[in-house]
C-alpha cells in the first residue's frame, strides 16, 4: 500500500477543498443517468458572494433531503439552496432547517435539510435493514462532479447527472489507512457508521458528497469521503454513511412514512425562489 500525504478528501466541491487529487483517474466511470432514474436527486449549492460549493442529496420525503453533514457551511454569510429535479436549471428552493445526527461521541457526517416547499417528486425509499447488503453487492451512485479538469485544474459540475455502478467492499483497509495516517480525522470518524465501495475505474469525486448509494431503488449510503489524497490513494474504497444505522433518526426527524411508500403531494407557495444557472464561480480549484 502506497504511503499517503495530504488530507483525507471530503467529497464536497468548493473553495475550501484543499487536497490535490489525481483527477484523471477519478470518476466516476459512468454515463448519463436514464430519464427514469434518480428523479429524487437534489443538487445543493451553497454561496457566499462569488464563492460556492456543491453537494448532492436525495429526497427522502416530500420536504426533507438526506445529505452529508460536512456540506453545511456553518459560517456567517453562507446560504444553501436546493435544486430538485436533477438540474441546476430547476427552481432554487429555500432551506428552512437542517439537522445533523449527533450522539454522545459527537456529530456524524449525515444530515437532513428541510425544503421550504413540499414537492411532488417521489422520494427514494429507505433500505430494508433486516436484509443487509452483502460484500460484493452492486449499487448505483450518481453526481454532477465533472469528469475532467479545465485550465489550472478548475473543475465544477456537469450536466446531465451521471450514474455509475460500484460494489460494496470491506471497510477494514480504509479504516486502517485513516487510523494510521490521519489521527485527527480518525478521532471524529472512528465512531461513525460507514459502508465502503470500490470498482475498477469508478469513483466518487469532489462535488458528489451527500449523494445516495442506491440498491433496488432504496438508499443504503450517503457519500462522505475517499482515501484518495495528494499523489496517492488507499486504493481500496470510498466511504459512505450507512443509512440503516441512522434509519430511526431519519424517520423521527422527517415524521413521515416514506419508508412504506407514503408521501404527501401537497403544494405551497414559495416567496423568493429563483432560477440559478451555472456560472464561472462554480468552477472551483480542488
Amino acid at each position: 500500500m502506497a504511503a499517503m500525504t495530504g488530507l483525507l478528501l471530503l467529497l464536497w466541491a468548493g473553495v475550501a477543498v484543499g487536497s490535490v487529487v489525481d483527477l484523471q483517474k477519478r470518476i466516476i466511470g459512468g454515463a448519463k443517468c436514464l430519464d427514469s432514474e434518480r428523479q429524487y436527486h437534489v443538487i445543493l449549492i451553497s454561496r457566499k458572494g462569488i464563492m460556492s460549493s456543491l453537494c448532492g442529496g436525495s429526497l427522502v420525503s416530500d420536504q426533507w433531503v438526506l445529505t452529508a453533514a460536512h456540506c453545511w457551511k456553518d459560517e456567517p454569510g453562507w446560504t444553501m439552496k436546493a435544486h430538485v429535479g436533477r438540474s441546476t436549471e430547476a427552481k432554487a428552493e429555500k432551506i428552512t432547517d437542517h439537522v445533523i445526527y449527533k450522539d454522545i461521541n459527537g456529530e456524524h457526517d449525515i444530515m437532513l435539510v428541510k425544503l421550504a416547499c413540499k414537492t411532488k417528486v417521489p422520494p427514494v425509499g429507505l433500505p430494508d435493514c433486516k436484509a443487509h447488503l452483502k460484500i460484493g453487492s452492486e449499487v448505483q451512485l450518481a453526481g454532477h462532479a465533472s469528469t475532467d479538469v479545465g485550465p489550472n485544474n478548475a473543475r465544477g459540475h456537469v450536466e446531465p447527472l451521471q450514474c455509475a455502478k460500484t460494489d460494496l467492499v470491506d471497510c477494514d483497509v480504509l479504516r486502517q489507512c485513516t487510523e494510521n495516517n490521519y489521527p485527527e480525522s480518525w478521532r471524529s470518524q472512528k465512531y461513525q457508521h460507514w459502508l465502503c465501495y470500490k470498482r475498477e475505474g469508478v469513483d466518487a469525486a469532489p462535488g458528489d458528497s451527500g449523494g445516495g448509494l442506491v440498491f433496488n431503488n432504496r438508499i443504503h449510503g450517503v457519500i462522505s469521503f475517499t482515501g484518495d489524497v495528494a499523489d496517492y490513494a488507499c486504493g481500496e474504497a470510498f466511504a459512505s454513511m450507512d443509512v440503516c444505522q441512522y434509519e430511526q433518526w431519519i424517520v423521527k426527524t422527517t415524521h413521515t412514512g416514506f419508508f412504506k411508500g407514503l408521501w404527501s403531494s401537497a403544494k405551497c407557495a414559495c416567496v423568493g425562489t429563483e432560477r440559478e444557472s451555472r456560472n464561472k464561480a462554480d468552477r472551483i480549484k480542488v
